[in-house]
């Protein structure tokens, strides 16, 4: 992703985290619906996220994407300061690496070439510092060119069961 694209993913996760009642879908795989019968390439998924708590089963997104039009675009203000910062992060993440109840954590699951994490508003907040991070970082002009974030389940916001989430950002 690139600096811009880091900026807006970061927007739409401090959204998730306002509102139980939404599902916030970013078809990263193209722009219109993708058929959910079609073949897609490894590592290609979309992402969706939301509360655990809305009432939304992934199962039935196949369904619900089908039925998705393209949609209407829409302004959504955000300001980095609602970002926890790291030692916010690290001391909630030490806090509650071992005894954070499972549902209490977000939940990844792939269905029809989506992933979908669902998972509280403290979830979202203390993850989308991880994001914002990408977004904010300058490459050295000698340096690789990219850098990387890991979503790790060990970091406590993370199922343990879950595979972890790697976000790569290049310049």
């Amino acid at each position: 992703m690139t600096a811009e694209a880091a900026f807006q993913v970061t927007g739409l996760w401090l959204l998730a985290a306002r509102s139980r009642h939404s599902l916030v879908h970013i078809p990263l795989r193209g722009n219109p619906p993708p058929d959910p019968d079609s073949p897609t390439t490894a590592g290609e998924l979309d992402l969706v996220l939301g509360h655990s708590h809305g009432g939304f089963a992934p199962n039935q997104w196949k369904a619900l994407r089908h039925s998705l039009d393209r949609g209407r675009s829409q302004t959504v203000v955000w300001n980095p300061d609602d970002v926890l910062d790291w030692q916010e992060v690290h001391r909630d993440n030490a806090k509650w690496r071992w005894r954070r109840p499972a549902g209490a954590r977000l939940h990844e699951q792939v269905q029809a070439h989506t992933l979908i994490l669902l998972g509280t508003a403290g979830n979202f907040l203390h993850t989308a510092r991880y994001i914002l991070d990408l977004a904010l970082w300058q490459p050295e002009p000698d340096g690789l060119g990219y850098r990387s974030a890991t979503l790790h389940p060990s970091d406590s916001q993370l199922d343990r069961r879950g595979q972890g989430i790697s976000l790569i950002r290049w310049s």
